[in-house]
């Protein structure tokens, strides 16, 4: 029996589905979820020219609005009768996530797979494959086939 459930939550529609899994597993449960929108305000493509404060600024305030906006959809979607915090946090998802379980006393993570593989974890990173593998607390990694499967696609 679980008693403290995180899920991470993007734009993606696996993340969606993790949420609605969390928010049924929590409701059965009886647990608490917290739900974490993390996002990054280091710049992807890194340093190659000095850019003007503004710019940075902007950059910044765009990633954390972003953010926030994930979190308050998320937070709509929670049923009234489910105790839940939803957190908005500067650093890499995979990272936030794990610092959080470890902080919170979280007893199981929830999270979307993107459906790469093994393989494609390993080129592309993945937040998923990294909190399964750094987590001292059980991982449900939530897929959604017909998102992962070239064959459902043109099964449809």
């Amino acid at each position: 029996m679980f008693a403290s459930i995180l899920v991470g939550v993007d734009r993606s529609e696996h993340a969606q589905v993790a949420l609605t899994q969390a928010i049924d597993l929590a409701r059965t449960q009886n647990a608490s979820l917290t739900v974490l929108a993390a996002y990054s305000t280091q710049m992807p493509w890194g340093p190659v020219a000095p850019l003007p404060q503004s710019a940075v600024d902007e950059f910044v305030a765009s990633v954390r609005s972003e953010a926030q906006a994930i979190a308050d959809q998320a937070k709509e979607a929670i049923p009234a009768g489910v105790k839940a915090d939803v957190l908005v946090i500067d650093g890499s998802p995979a990272e936030a996530l794990l610092e959080q379980a470890s902080t919170g006393g979280h007893d199981l993570i929830v999270v979307g797979s993107r459906g790469r593989g093994d393989a494609g974890s390993l080129l592309l990173g993945s937040v998923s494959h990294a909190v399964l593998h750094h987590s001292r607390v059980p991982v449900l990694i939530v897929h959604v086939p017909s998102v992962e499967s070239p064959d459902a696609a043109s099964a449809k």
